[in-house]
C-alpha cells in the first residue's frame, strides 16, 4: 500500500520508454498580470458521511498541497441535513459533525465554506421547539458558528444545485417547496430567489460580515438558457434580477463530462484535457450576466464543485489524466478572476459502475471522486478494493503540484504556446522569482521547449524541477535543464522554478497624486512621474485594503464609477517592465461632488416584517421636469431601527439617520424615471415607518 502522503522523491524517475519528440516555445510575459491568487483559490469539499474526514492524516495533507477552503456539508446532502442533530432526513446519523469539520478547518488552516439546507429547512425547522422557518435554520448556524464558538466561517451559501429539483425535469435534489409531480410550476428560480432573501436576512442579521453565494447555472452546461413552466426566463436571469445587490458571490459547478449512461460515447481523455479552454467564455459570460442581471459585474466567482465526471465515476476519476486536468481547470478559473475552486471531493468512495473502459488511460476497474482513498471495497461481488484510506490518489498529486505552483497573494502572469497540446501557465512570486508550470497533453509525443521571457531575466544555473508522470502521478523534484529549455515527457507536468538574475531595482517612488477635474461621479489624479517606469497602479484606500482602480501607462488617470459626496483616498505605485513596484506613493483624499436634480421626487416605501427585523423595498421616482445625476436619498428612523445590509445603493447610517447613495447603473433618472432600491435592518419594539425621505436635499411626497 501506498504511504498516505504524496508521491514524491529526490530525484527524477528512469527507465521511460522512448518517445517522439516535437519541438515548442512557450512564451512569458511577466510583466503582463492575470490576476492576484486569493487566499481561498484551492479549495475541495469535505462532507458528513465521510468517515475518514477527521482522520488525524487529513489536515496535513491538506494543508501540503496549499489548500485553502474547504466546503461542508457535502453536496446534494446539504439540502437534507440538520446541522443541530447532524442527521439526514433520509439517511439519519451522519459520521461528522460540524465541530469535527471546525476542528479539521482549524489544524490544517483552510478557510471553511457552509451550505445551509434550503431544500428542507423549512421542514426541519417547523419540528424545532419553537418551531423555525429555514431561514432561522441558517441563522441559529452561522450565530453557533460566528457568534457562539467563533469559528470565523465567512462563506456561506444558500442551498446546492437547487435547478435540480424537477423545474427543468432532472430531479436528484431535495426540494420540499415543490408540489409532487414531474416539471413542478411552483418551485422554480423565482421561488428559489424570494425565500433566498429571507435566508439573507435573517444570517446577516447575525453576522453581518459573512459574505452568502447564491446557486447559479455555469454558462453553456445544463440547465443554462433552459425554461420550463416554474422558470419562465432561464435560471441565471431570473436568480441574477431578483437578488440584484445582494449576491455576495456567485456560486457555480462545473463537471465538463458526463458518463456514458447519460451522454454517449461518455468520458475521452483527449476531450478532458481539453476541457479548461472553455473556461474565459464561461467567466465572461457570467460578468455579463451580473453586470446585466444583478446590477454588479464585479460579483465574486467562486466554482464550488469540479472534477471531471458530472455522476458515475470511473477510472479517469483516480488515474494520471485526472491529475494532469486538475491544475488546468484551476488555472483556467484563476487567471480569469475567479475567487475559489473547490475540488470535489476529500473522500468519496470506490464505484464500480462507472466508465471503465480500455480506451481511457489506466488500468483501474473502478472510479472514486475522492482525491484520497477511502479503503473502501465494492459491494457488487468483484471483491475489489480501494487503498488504505488516506492514500492519494493521483488528483491529489495534481492538486500538490499545484500547491506547489501558486501561493496566495501571488501575480499569474502571461504565458502561452505554440503546441495546443502543451499547455504553459506562470505566476511571480513577491521576492521576485517566476515558477512556470507546463502540462503536456499529449499521450505520445515529448516536447522540446524553448523558452522565451518579457520582463524578467533568469539567473544563469540549473533551475529547480518538479515533474508529475506516471500512473500513479508521481512527483520527483531535481535540477534539469535550463531556464530557456526544458524536456516534458509524454501525459506529464513539468513546474520549472526560476530565480532572477542580478539584483530587482524596483522603480522610484511616483510623486503623490492631486486631484483635479472632479465631479459627482469621477475624478482626474495626476502624479510626478517614476523615471523609467513602464506603467502604473492606482489604488484606492480603505483602511489597510487597497484595490486597483486604474492602470494607466502615463503619469495621469480618471477614476470613474464613484458615489456622489463621497470621500475617497488614492495613491499610486509605479511598475516596471517585469512587473516590478515602486513603494506606494502619498496619499490624496477627494470628496466627488454632491448629486445634481432632485427638485421632484416620490418615494414608496413596502415592509416585509418577520418581528425582529424586516426587508424594505423602496420604489424612488424622478416627478420632476429636469433629470437626476446621481443622488443621495436620506431619512430618519423613528425607532431604534438597525441597518444590516442593502441592494441598489451604498447604504449607511449614523444615529437614526439612514443615507442611500446611488451606483454608477442607477445613478441617472430622467423625468419620470424610477429605480428599485432595498434594504434589511433589524429592530426591537415598534418598527414604524419613516416620516419622510429627501433627495439630494429635497423633501420628497
Amino acid at each position: 500500500l501506498l504511504a498516505a502522503g504524496p508521491l514524491c522523491t529526490t530525484a527524477p524517475s528512469a527507465g521511460a520508454a522512448a518517445t517522439a519528440t516535437s519541438a515548442a516555445t512557450v512564451s512569458v510575459n511577466a510583466g503582463q498580470s492575470l490576476a492576484t491568487v486569493p487566499a481561498t483559490a484551492i479549495g475541495t469539499n469535505g462532507s458528513v458521511y465521510d468517515s475518514k474526514l477527521t482522520d488525524a492524516a487529513v489536515p496535513g495533507l491538506l494543508k501540503q498541497a496549499g489548500v485553502g477552503l474547504v466546503r461542508f456539508p457535502g453536496g446534494s446532502s446539504s439540502d437534507s441535513y440538520n446541522w443541530k442533530t447532524n442527521s439526514d432526513l433520509t439517511y439519519g446519523t451522519q459520521a461528522v459533525d460540524f465541530d469535527h469539520y471546525a476542528t479539521m478547518l482549524q489544524q490544517s488552516g483552510a478557510q471553511g465554506m457552509v451550505t445551509v439546507n434550503y431544500g428542507s429547512g423549512d421542514t426541519i425547522g417547523a419540528a424545532e421547539t419553537p418551531a423555525e422557518t429555514g431561514a432561522q435554520l441558517a441563522a441559529d448556524w452561522v450565530r453557533y458558528a460566528n457568534v457562539t464558538h467563533n469559528y470565523r466561517i465567512k462563506y456561506w451559501e444558500i442551498g446546492n444545485e437547487i435547478y435540480g429539483n424537477g423545474t427543468y425535469s432532472a430531479n436528484w435534489e431535495t426540494d420540499k417547496h415543490c408540489a409532487s409531480g414531474s416539471n413542478p410550476s411552483n418551485c422554480g428560480p423565482a421561488v428559489y430567489a424570494q425565500n433566498v432573501k429571507a435566508y439573507i436576512a435573517a444570517m446577516k442579521a447575525v453576522d453581518p460580515t459573512i459574505q452568502i453565494g447564491v446557486v447559479l447555472t455555469a454558462p453553456g452546461n445544463w440547465p443554462d438558457g433552459v425554461t420550463s413552466a416554474g422558470s419562465p426566463q432561464p435560471w441565471n436571469q431570473t436568480v441574477m434580477t431578483a437578488l440584484a445587490g445582494q449576491i455576495g458571490f456567485a456560486d457555480v459547478h462545473w463537471y465538463p463530462q458526463n458518463p456514458s449512461s447519460v451522454t454517449p460515447p461518455g468520458p475521452t481523455d483527449a476531450g478532458l484535457l481539453a476541457a479548461s479552454a472553455q473556461i474565459p467564455a464561461m467567466v465572461s459570460t457570467l460578468h455579463t450576466q451580473l453586470g446585466q442581471y444583478a446590477g454588479s459585474s464585479t460579483v465574486p466567482i467562486m466554482v464550488t464543485e469540479t472534477n471531471s465526471v458530472s455522476s458515475n465515476p470511473g477510472k479517469q476519476t483516480v488515474g494520471l489524466v485526472n491529475a494532469l486536468f486538475l491544475p488546468q481547470d484551476y488555472l483556467g478559473w484563476l487567471a480569469n478572476g475567479v475567487a475559489s475552486v473547490d475540488w470535489w471531493q476529500i473522500h468519496n468512495g470506490i464505484v464500480t459502475s462507472g466508465d471503465n473502459g480500455s480506451g481511457l488511460y489506466g488500468s483501474a476497474a473502478y472510479g472514486d471522486y475522492g482525491m484520497l482513498a477511502d479503503g473502501s471495497c465494492a459491494t457488487d461481488g468483484s471483491q475489489l478494493c480501494e487503498p488504505a484510506a488516506d492514500t492519494p490518489f493521483p488528483a491529489y498529486n495534481g492538486m500538490a503540484l499545484l500547491g506547489q505552483f501558486v501561493h496566495p497573494g501571488e501575480t499569474l502572469v502571461a504565458a502561452s504556446s505554440n503546441q495546443s497540446l502543451l499547455q504553459a501557465y506562470s505566476v511571480k512570486a513577491a521576492d521576485g522569482s517566476l515558477r512556470v508550470l507546463l502540462v503536456n497533453n499529449d499521450p505520445t509525443n515529448s516536447y522540446q521547449v524553448g523558452l522565451g521571457y518579457t520582463g524578467f531575466t533568469p539567473a544563469t544555473g540549473t533551475p529547480t524541477v518538479t515533474t508529475m508522470a506516471g500512473p500513479t502521478a508521481a512527483l520527483t523534484t531535481a535540477g534539469a535543464g535550463t531556464a530557456s529549455s526544458q524536456t516534458v515527457a509524454p501525459y506529464s507536468a513539468v513546474l520549472v522554478t526560476l530565480h532572477p538574475g542580478g539584483t530587482v531595482t524596483p522603480p522610484p517612488t511616483p510623486g503623490t497624486p492631486t486631484a483635479s477635474g472632479v465631479t459627482g461621479s469621477s475624478v482626474t489624479l495626476g502624479w510626478a512621474a517614476s523615471t523609467g517606469a513602464a506603467g502604473y497602479d492606482v489604488v484606492r484606500l480603505a483602511g489597510s485594503a487597497e484595490t486597483v482602480v486604474a492602470a494607466p501607462t502615463s503619469a495621469s488617470a480618471t477614476v470613474t464609477g464613484l458615489q456622489p459626496n463621497t470621500a475617497y483616498t488614492f495613491a499610486v505605485y509605479a511598475r516596471d517592465a517585469a512587473g516590478n513596484r515602486s513603494a506606494r506613493s502619498g496619499s490624496v483624499t477627494v470628496t466627488t461632488a454632491a448629486a445634481s436634480g432632485g427638485g421632484s421626487c416620490k418615494v414608496g416605501y413596502s415592509v416585509n416584517d418577520w418581528g425582529s427585523g424586516f426587508t424594505a423595498t423602496l420604489l424612488l421616482t424622478n416627478t420632476g421636469s429636469t433629470p437626476v445625476n446621481g443622488w443621495t436619498l436620506s431619512f430618519g428612523w423613528p425607532g431604534n431601527q438597525q441597518l444590516t445590509n442593502g441592494w441598489n445603493a451604498g447604504w449607511t447610517q449614523s444615529g437614526s439617520t439612514v443615507t442611500g447613495t446611488s451606483l454608477s447603473y442607477n445613478g441617472a433618472l430622467a423625468p419620470g424615471a424610477s429605480t428599485s432600491i432595498g434594504f434589511n435592518a433589524a429592530y426591537s419594539g415598534s418598527n414604524q415607518a419613516p416620516s419622510g425621505f429627501t433627495l439630494n436635499g429635497a423633501v420628497c411626497s
